[in-house]
């Protein structure tokens, strides 16, 4: 295909595959540390040691919650790239193929 658009499909879906690769990989240390994050306790019974804990666990809660967010973006960017690949191999096929004659 010559003209200014030209998609390669096999870059694409190796882009896409790096792209969960990489979320797997997040998704999984966070998940590892989330309990380090979340679940920190007082030392010591007071009322400053409790909203130091309380401001740590709101702290490590928005740390999860971001990277969640952010493995989530990854994996729908990873499916757009697959889904582009689709289309443009479809798109290939019906053109080489003259399906718009045969309809």
């Amino acid at each position: 295909m010559t003209g200014m658009f030209f998609h390669a499909p096999e870059a694409a879906n190796l882009s896409a595959v790096t792209e969960m690769a990489i979320s797997g990989e997040m998704e999984a240390s966070t998940a590892a540390g989330s309990a380090a994050l979340t679940a920190t306790t007082p030392m010591v019974p007071t009322a400053d040691d409790a909203a130091f804990a309380a401001a740590l666990n709101s702290a490590g809660a928005g740390y999860v919650a971001a990277s969640q967010g952010h493995v989530a973006q990854r994996t729908a960017y990873a499916g757009a790239q697959n889904l582009a690949s689709l289309s443009y191999v479809i798109q290939e096929l019906m053109s080489a193929t003259n399906v718009n004659n045969l309809i």
